[in-house]
């Protein structure tokens, strides 16, 4: 894809020292792949937020705007689901897998904590229901401290919960069939893919990446500029162009 490949040369030349350094064990076309298997398990997680919103809607749940402050607030929080039926509003902040470090961690649950402390103040009458979600049920890393945490909050006409997978269908819809149905599609679409290799093209020779660096001296030639410089100074756009482009730019 020509689009993809160029913005890939983008971010190539506007972060050069993510990709080359005596620092960096791997060289830069190793970390090119790991770049771009990063961007689509990002992607994989908002497929997931917009699926999982469609189907709220199709259980006969009423989906809200997503972003979400109160009068005070300057700026709006974005919230991954956020629906209402028979009087309840339900928030869901779902992730992909509950592996994170400790900071994330906490900031993590702070972060949920005050989109319910947001919903609270503007929704008073209303009872409340807030899940953190993991889709990933093979790995619980924190589930001790979400829910120590949790077990803690004091929130008025608001439960909350932490679930893992199915759970989610299960507990809080009774609708594992649904569960059920998203899990099959992935399975299947893993199984299709199983034999698959990521391969990016030799960037020293591929004519889809020349044909992107011509865009770039087109489009953006500051940046065309900075990747063809050979001040010794500033040598990490040289050492950029050794190891992608050996042969030379033409």
């Amino acid at each position: 894809d020509e689009d993809f490949i160029y913005n890939l040369l983008l971010t190539v030349v506007r972060n050069p020292t993510r990709y080359t350094g005596i620092f960096r064990v791997t060289n830069a076309k190793t970390k090119l792949i790991q770049n771009v298997t990063q961007s689509q398990e990002i992607k994989f997680g908002d497929f997931m937020e917009d699926i999982v919103t469609q189907y709220i809607g199709l259980m006969g749940y009423t989906n809200l705007p997503k972003n979400i402050k109160t009068e005070n607030d300057a700026h709006y929080l974005n919230v991954d689901q956020l629906f209402y039926k028979d009087k309840v509003l339900y928030l869901i902040e779902q992730k992909i897998r509950d592996d994170h470090d400790s900071t994330k961690m906490r900031g993590q649950y702070d972060n949920f904590r005050t989109k319910i402390n947001i919903l609270r103040k503007n929704y008073p009458d209303k009872q409340i229901k807030a899940t953190m979600w993991f889709i990933d049920d093979g790995l619980k890393k924190n589930k001790k401290y979400y829910e120590g945490k949790i077990a803690s909050e004091s929130f008025p006409q608001t439960e909350i919960y932490i679930k893992y997978g199915k759970d989610l269908f299960k507990d809080i819809f009774a609708r594992e069939d649904v569960w059920e149905e998203i899990y099959n599609h992935l399975l299947r679409n893993k199984q299709e893919r199983s034999q698959e290799v990521l391969q990016l093209p030799d960037f020293d020779t591929s004519e889809i990446v020349k044909a992107s660096i011509r865009r770039l001296k087109e489009e953006q030639p500051n940046l065309y500029k900075k990747l063809i410089s050979n001040d010794p100074k500033d040598s990490k756009y040289i050492t950029l162009r050794s190891e992608l482009f050996p042969s030379g730019i033409d």
